[in-house]
Parts: C-alpha cells; sequence; structure tokens
C-alpha cells in the first residue's frame, strides 16, 4: 500500500525508490532556490518518511515555530501564501506573527495545514513531526 506525502510541491509515494524520490524533489528545489537548498530521505517505509531539507537560516531550534522561508521550502507554495495581506501574501494559515523580516507560526498550525494539503491525495496521516534547526529541517511523516 502506498501512502502519499508532499515535499516542495512534488506529490510522492512511499513505494517510489529513495533515488526517485530525491531526484524529483532536489529538481524542483534547484529550481525554486537556485541550488541553495539539499533535500534527503533519512528513511522510508509504507508507514513511515523520514526526511531533511538542508538550508542555511538563524533558528533557535527550542522555539516551537516554524518560517515563511521553511514552509515555503516543505510544501513548495510561493513564501506569499505564509505572508499576511498587509504586504501582498495570501495567508493559507493563522495566526501569522513577524520576527525581523520573516513571518512564522507555531509548528501545530502549520502541521494541521500540511495534513489538510494530504486531503487532498485521501492520505490520513497518524503523526507529523517537525524540527527545524540553523542548519536544517527534519521531518517525520507516520501513516
Amino acid at each position: 500500500m502506498k501512502n502519499y506525502f508532499i515535499a516542495n510541491g512534488e506529490v510522492l509515494n512511499t513505494d517510489m525508490s529513495i533515488e526517485d524520490i530525491e531526484m524529483q524533489v532536489q529538481n524542483s528545489l534547484d529550481e525554486t532556490t537556485s541550488g541553495m537548498a539539499i533535500f534527503k530521505i533519512k528513511s522510508i517505509s509504507e508507514k513511515e518518511v523520514r526526511m531533511v531539507f538542508f538550508r542555511d537560516f538563524m533558528q533557535d531550534p527550542n522555539e516551537p515555530i516554524i518560517f515563511d522561508t521553511d514552509m515555503s521550502l516543505i510544501t513548495g507554495l510561493d513564501i506569499t501564501a505564509f505572508q499576511p495581506l498587509s504586504i501582498g501574501g495570501y495567508p493559507l494559515l493563522f495566526p501569522l506573527n513577524f520576527a525581523g523580516k520573516n513571518f512564522y507560526t507555531d509548528i501545530t498550525a502549520f502541521i494541521r495545514f500540511y495534513k489538510y494539503t494530504l486531503l487532498i491525495e485521501e492520505q490520513k496521516v497518524e503523526y507529523i513531526g517537525i524540527r527545524t534547526y540553523s542548519d536544517r529541517i527534519l521531518m517525520q511523516i507516520i501513516f
């Protein structure tokens, strides 16, 4: 049974090989980030996917928040989807807060949004975990 997930706008499934997934997502990342981000699958099975996005962005890993740039990187949606109308964005989730030059939300709000995007493929998810660091984003999905 294949389970679906999304990485940088690419709809992928657990029946695909690690090489195919990484190549497909990396090609998409190269177009959107000009090669400034790297995608890797840490592990994949029928019931679980662990993936990592390597990028360079200052963030405190002890704060349970996720910035607009990271949300855009994971979903493949334009960054304006995670910015308020007042600056020309089209926010798809709430609440959005401002810190310096980036907008952010709490990780649970983003996880709710990500789960909702998977409903398009009628995919049910048991658990999603996200951890952000200054050099990477770790993501685990359990189906």
